[in-house]
């Protein structure tokens, strides 16, 4: 039991430190791209080249976990990999695009293939953990709380040429925090495994019923980051605002998160996929409504019964519907859909919004395409209940 708990806390403080750091990227890439002079449509070619670059990465990583057994080895590579781009990305502090779209490309997809592979890792270290996964990811959430404080802090301080050399430090505190952290555990497969046992994810119907619920949802998710940020930026929101924004959803996401284990036991996974997917819809729709930047952080506490529930059950849901010598395979497949191809279009689309009815327009869109995802899920527990 001490062992267990030991290994827990161990796994959590990766997922703190990681999301400490990462905090940095996710909400200083906008701000520091249109600090040096980039428009947002020169902005959203950059965000769609890095979600189909993560497409890729997450589709050929998932199968590398599966096929040689481990996740540690390739979670290390991409957190490398990811935080050399992000170092290199802040270090230019004028317009030159290529330069930004090659270390936005790398920053974005292999922080993204980080998490990704750290939740597998979470997920297939020890059952234990996987049935409390919520509490494990809760301390991601705690680091994104810490992280705003000290973007604030380094900002405030040094400014954005700061922010390179602070995410290079924590980028090795949380190697240092992997060193003795033991790699998943992987079930034995009479067969090696090859490209071909993928079939069996994509003619999963269940499988791919929740992978394109997941992608529905996750790019109206997503775009939290992208048209919510720009209109704080239009109301005129100062750093401050911004960033407490940030703050206040992922301090919203930590009691649902701790008590993710009690709520699947109470609840179908899937029915609290479609709560999810309402509350979204009443929130981006309130964003559409904000008149200022105080009301788009009220709006925001909408957090605490959204993001929380769509990952615990999602994560749980992947996990269950996976064949078992294709777990991480199943975690990376459904993260490169919805991550991967759900990233790739929402910048396309939403630019297209913009220039049809602006902003506000493009929120209330948004709102309104989560039908699509609520559909599936209804269709999911007609499929349930045959």
């Amino acid at each position: 039991m001490l062992k267990k708990k030991g290994l827990m806390l161990q796994i959590m403080f990766v997922f703190f430190a990681l999301f400490v750091g990462f905090y940095i990227p996710m909400t200083q890439r906008i701000p520091f791209l249109r600090n040096i002079g980039y428009s947002y449509e020169r902005m959203n070619v950059i965000f769609s080249i890095q979600a189909a670059l993560a497409f890729v990465y997450q589709l050929v990583f998932g199968y590398l976990c599966d096929k040689y057994r481990t996740i540690k080895k390739f979670f290390v590579l991409a957190l490398v990999i990811g935080s050399a781009g992000t170092y290199l990305m802040f270090t230019a502090t004028q317009e030159v695009f290529y330069f930004h779209l090659l270390t936005m490309a790398l920053m974005g997809s292999f922080m993204n293939l980080s998490i990704g592979l750290l939740d597998s890792w979470a997920l297939e270290i020890d059952p234990e953990i996987q049935r409390n996964y919520g509490a494990v990811r809760a301390m991601g959430t705690l680091g994104w709380i810490v992280g705003g404080f000290v973007v604030t802090y380094v900002m405030s301080n040094y400014g954005f040429g700061s922010l390179a050399l602070t995410y290079l430090i924590i980028t090795v505190i949380v190697l240092l925090l992997t060193l003795n952290l033991r790699d998943a555990i992987k079930e034995h497969h009479a067969t090696p495994i090859r490209v071909q046992d993928m079939k069996q994810l994509l003619f999963s119907k269940r499988y791919m019923i929740i992978v394109f619920i997941l992608m529905f949802a996750m790019m109206v998710a997503n775009s939290d980051g992208l048209v919510v940020v720009m209109k704080m930026e239009e109301l005129g929101a100062s750093d401050f605002q911004k960033n407490l924004r940030f703050s206040a959803q992922a301090v919203m996401e930590l009691p649902l998160m701790f008590l993710g284990a009690k709520l699947l036991e109470r609840f179908n996974p899937v029915k609290l996929l479609g709560f999810a997917i309402v509350m979204f819809a009443v929130r981006f729709m309130g964003y559409a409504f904000a008149p200022t930047a105080n009301w788009m952080i009220i709006v925001a506490l909408l957090q605490a019964v959204t993001f929380p529930i769509l990952m615990v059950a999602s994560k749980q849901l992947i996990f269950r519907e996976s064949p078992v010598h294709l777990r991480s395979s199943g975690q990376l497949f459904a993260l490169a859909i919805y991550n991967g191809i759900g990233t790739t279009l929402i910048p396309l689309i939403t630019n297209l919004l913009i220039r049809i009815g602006g902003i506000d327009f493009t929120l209330a869109a948004l709102a309104i395409s989560l039908s699509i995802p609520l559909f599936l899920v209804f269709y999911f527990l007609k499929l349930e209940k045959a």
